[in-house]
């Protein structure tokens, strides 16, 4: 048992110190290799590749000129002519079959063209595709296109029925013709306010017979004289 225990003593010796020799070279052999002095290596002399010649522009024509996938293709540049803008006509200006100056504003009786309906505008309304930039007793302001159109209320009098008669006598006294007066609308029309013509008041409604005085929609109707005959129009209550 002794001599036993004495193997196993002199055995395990001999591995350590057999591990501990194999240790020792190979960490004497990484140190020899990691302070080593890896030696200098000179690079070759770069020599410079030759510069291509530069071709001369002449050469690219056919490029430009010509292409396998367009062979309409031609350096002529088509530019195409503006568009021709056709100015806008002005239509006709409206018919004045009366002037009214009232404490709300000076008011016309208007219409849009001959033998259309009319009904009383003031400045500020629309009567077509014209505006009423300004209105007075003697003249008025059209507002078309951004331009400004100044008119005189006697050149726009409807005078159609006033031209007397071919071979009248010169002695017969001339009889001025009352204003073309709108078309009357047979068809019943309930009693109703019409467009708002501005300062609380409506126009009223071609065909609509009802009496003055009648109230609907909260306004009452009233039916002014003038010398072109009775103006009707609707008044806010």
């Amino acid at each position: 048992m002794i001599a036993l225990t004495g193997l196993l003593a002199v055995t395990l010796g001999a591995i350590v110190w057999q591990g501990h020799s194999f240790w020792s070279d190979a960490q004497a052999k990484r140190n020899a290799t990691l302070n080593a002095k890896a030696a200098p290596i000179t690079a070759p002399p770069v020599t410079p590749a030759p510069k291509p010649a530069t071709p001369p522009a002449i050469k690219y024509a056919d490029v430009a000129t010509k292409n396998l996938f367009a062979k309409d293709r031609n350096p002529t540049v088509v530019i195409d002519p503006p568009a021709k803008v056709e100015e806008k006509k002005m239509p006709p200006l409206p018919i004045v079959y009366g002037v009214l100056g009232l404490p709300s504003g000076t008011k016309a009786l208007m219409a849009e063209k001959r033998g259309e309906a009319s009904h009383p505008v003031q400045a500020g309304d629309t009567i077509g595709e014209f505006k009423i930039a300004s209105l007075d007793p003697r003249t008025v302001v059209f507002d078309w296109n951004d331009r400004q159109i100044p008119k005189k209320i006697d050149d726009l009098i409807d005078r159609s029925e006033e031209a007397a008669p071919a071979g009248a006598s010169a002695a017969q006294p001339r009889v001025a013709a009352t204003p073309n007066p709108p078309p009357q609308n047979n068809t019943p029309v309930a009693a109703a306010p019409g467009n708002d013509t501005g300062a609380g008041t409506r126009a009223c409604v071609p065909g609509d017979k009802s009496p003055a005085g009648t109230v609907a929609d909260g306004y009452r109707k009233l039916s002014t004289p003038t010398p072109f005959g009775s103006m009707c129009s609707w008044v806010k209550q």
